[in-house]
């Protein structure tokens, strides 16, 4: 690829994450160097207030669980405490791997910009091509609006709550974003205003890491499944048109080359995440579980907020599944363009090759959590299993009660 067909491409893909780089943004990072002093210095901060803000949010939210765990065990109790704390824990093991992978993300987008499909051409792929960015860009403004009004609504509802009890005609005070614990009286007004200010922020902060890191993967693994479905239609068309035999070979050799590419990337990017994935795939069922448990049956104020979380909550589990179930079949279906191929119409030194690379398709591309299991929609199946099952648990606990 020229130089100029690259920096097309890169800007094709910068495109296509627009919204992660955003997000990535409001939190203080970039996977570009800053072009001044002022900005750099400017961008440093504004990445340490963030993650000092998150970790403390998680932390005070630690300590009130264990003090409330101590006064009153109840499950009524700690339950509603269980899921913000498990969505901060999780936002900060994002921002985590996306600071010590830092550059491993620029080298991967990078080479993405390598392998990047640019006009002119065929009818067939450009057609593949703009249905995948066409649905990724649908996929990202969804999941970026509904995060945003989520955590909009979760900063807003004391002020609703409090409006609408001074209509009644009932005592109120504005209360708090999140149930935390602050070494100082936080009723006193001007430590009032403070802690809610800083709520609003923290809260904001674990969402925009929230929605720059999940975009950010499911934008790349929707490339690659894009690509490997690029790589089906070059397959097919093989043989329809009449070549030498050398022209045959050489090809069916670049194909295979591409496809060695493909999996190596898949598979660099599966260690970037694998960690991520991991607690995701651990907590996704205790946060399901818990805030579904508060939609029921506690807290009629924080309704609408709690059914936007467990909405996020939902997608975001559903989304990395779908698209790491997108690439283990787009992989597999690599192997049936192949047999389809019209290798018959080609040399025997084609139609080893051809083998060679049907074989390579057949062993799965798989992302894991930290090789503990592959991820698909038969995990996401099973999460939502799982969540059934903790909530039933907390239900006959509460009854019981």
């Amino acid at each position: 690829m020229t130089d100029f067909n690259k920096e097309r491409a890169k800007d094709e893909i910068a495109v296509s994450l627009t919204l992660s780089t955003f997000c990535m943004q409001r939190i203080g990072f970039s996977f570009n160097r800053p072009n001044s002093f002022a900005s750099y210095y400017s961008q440093k901060l504004m990445f340490i207030l963030s993650v000092c803000g998150i970790c403390y949010h998680v932390f005070s939210e630690i300590v009130f669980i264990g003090l409330t765990l101590w006064n009153s065990p109840r499950v009524e109790d700690v339950v509603p405490l269980l899921h913000t704390f498990g969505y901060g824990a999780l936002s900060i093991t994002k921002v985590f791997v996306l600071w010590y992978k830092k550059d491993v993300f620029g080298q991967l987008l990078s080479e993405l910009a390598d392998i990047w499909p640019m006009s002119p051409l065929e009818e067939d792929a450009q057609n593949i091509k703009n249905k995948s960015l066409s649905a990724l860009r649908i996929a990202h403004r969804w999941y970026f609006w509904l995060n945003v009004s989520g955590v909009w609504f979760y900063n807003l509802t004391p002020i609703g709550v409090y409006i609408f009890r001074v209509c009644r005609g009932q005592l109120a005070e504005i209360g708090f974003v999140w149930v935390s614990w602050y070494p100082f009286d936080k009723q006193k007004p001007v430590a009032h205003v403070a802690v809610y200010v800083f709520e609003m922020f923290a809260g904001q902060t674990c969402v925009w890491i929230m929605i720059c890191t999940d975009l950010l993967f499911s934008g790349m693994a929707s490339h690659i499944g894009m690509l490997l479905r690029l790589l089906q239609r070059r397959l097919e068309s093989l043989a329809i048109v009449y070549k030498t035999d050398e022209e045959y070979y050489q090809e069916i050799l670049s194909n295979v080359k591409l496809h060695q590419r493909l999996i190596r990337y898949c598979n660099n990017l599966e260690e970037a995440f694998s960690l991520v994935n991991l607690i995701n795939i651990v907590l996704s069922s205790i946060n399901i579980c818990c805030v579904v448990f508060v939609i029921v049956l506690l807290e009629p104020f924080m309704a609408v907020s709690n059914k936007l979380f467990l909405g996020s909550a939902l997608i975001q589990i559903g989304v990395l599944c779908w698209y790491a179930d997108d690439i283990y079949h787009a992989n597999a279906k690599v192997a049936s363009a192949a047999y389809n191929s019209f290798w018959y119409k080609t040399s025997p030194r084609c139609r080893r090759t051809l083998l060679f690379l049907i074989k390579r398709s057949q062993k799965p591309i798989a992302f894991t959590a930290m090789k503990f299991t592959n991820i698909s929609l038969v995990t996401y199946s099973a999460i939502l299993t799982r969540s059934y099952s903790y909530f039933a648990l907390l239900y006959t606990m509460y009854r019981d009660n």
